[in-house]
């Protein structure tokens, strides 16, 4: 691999990481000096403009980053293993970028349809009752579990896909040998 390949093969690795384990708590938004409007999300962090232009970065890196590395994948001779570990990442990956884009959907729709005086209150409001304020609440925090959900299960799959490659690029020695007679 080229390091532009392995560099965006990283970057799409960090974006599942991002979407499985939730943004860091140091760079949320919306705290006691933020000063702006902010509502609250299925996971207790409010959500902002730079919320949702973080998702959707998170989202994008996914995709071009597992597009690329995929691309890099198929460009070589894949045993029958490594394709379908391949295949099963193709589907754990569209789902977690389709389910991601959902959920910024929903809580962008989510934010707009809420009243403006709902935002500004003196006492801190409930994850779940801000959340459910707007009336998607449910979906939203369906979607963002199932995305969670989607991008843990594509981390657990690259060790087996490196497994699966390193099997197809370096085939058994014993079976190499009599494969030869």
């Amino acid at each position: 691999m080229t390091i532009v390949q392995t560099t965006a093969a990283s970057i799409g690795r960090l974006g599942l990481a991002a979407a499985a384990f939730g943004r860091p708590t140091v760079g949320r938004a919306g705290g006691p000096g933020a000063g702006g409007r902010s509502a609250e999300t299925a996971t207790g962090a409010r959500l902002s403009m730079s919320d949702s232009l973080y998702e959707l970065l998170v989202n994008a890196a996914i995709a071009t980053g597992w597009l690329s590395e995929r691309r890099t994948l198929y460009g070589r001779s894949l045993g029958k293993d490594a394709k379908v570990m391949v295949t099963a990442k193709d589907v754990l990956v569209a789902a977690t970028v389709v389910t991601g884009a959902a959920a910024l959907v929903g809580k962008v729709a989510a934010r707009r349809e809420s009243p403006a005086d709902w935002l500004v209150s003196e006492e801190e409001p409930s994850p779940d009752g801000a959340v459910d304020a707007g009336g998607d609440g449910g979906y939203v925090q369906t979607m963002t579990k199932l995305n969670r959900t989607f991008a843990l299960l594509g981390v657990a799959a690259t060790p087996f896909i490196n497994f699966a490659l390193f099997d197809s690029y370096h085939p058994h020695p014993l079976r190499s040998f009599f494969s030869l007679w």
